[in-house]
């Protein structure tokens, strides 16, 4: 299989269906770990791991699947898409986990917050009275 620039390539460029169990990681899941991008470059830069090679990487909560294979577009120095064949790297979770997000808290975390305000005021308020009813007896 030859790589490069060009769509009489990238109509020879093979590429593989997806892995058992597995989907593509995509924008909605966020950008990809630094880490994890990292390992991948590693991976499809060693021109000894053949394509079709896969290796697991954990990650807080779930387990990705990095998987050298080929693709038929890339970008180029100025970032845009280009046809052709591309030894590249693909990142997979798992079908049925979806990678949990950050989300901001819920509403019964904004309504504990409210409680323990509350709470606290009438504390103080209470220390208050109770203050100044001993300091009137004197």
């Amino acid at each position: 299989m030859q790589y490069g620039v060009g769509p009489e390539l990238a109509a020879q460029c093979q590429t593989a269906a997806l892995p058992d169990g597995w989907r593509p990681w995509t924008d909605l899941d966020g950008p990809i770990p630094d880490a994890l991008s990292n390992r991948a470059q590693t991976i499809v830069q060693n021109s000894t791991a053949p394509i079709g090679v896969v290796e697991s990487y954990p990650l807080p909560g779930v387990t990705a699947l990095i998987r050298v294979e080929t693709h038929v577009w890339n970008r180029d120095a100025t970032g845009a898409l280009v046809q052709g064949c591309f030894r590249a790297a693909g990142v997979y979770l798992p079908a049925e986990s979806p990678l949990e997000k950050v989300t901001p808290p819920s509403d019964d975390s904004s309504r504990l917050s409210k409680t323990v305000g509350i709470l606290t005021a009438a504390s103080l308020l209470i220390g208050i009275v109770g203050a100044v009813a001993k300091w009137k007896s004197r």
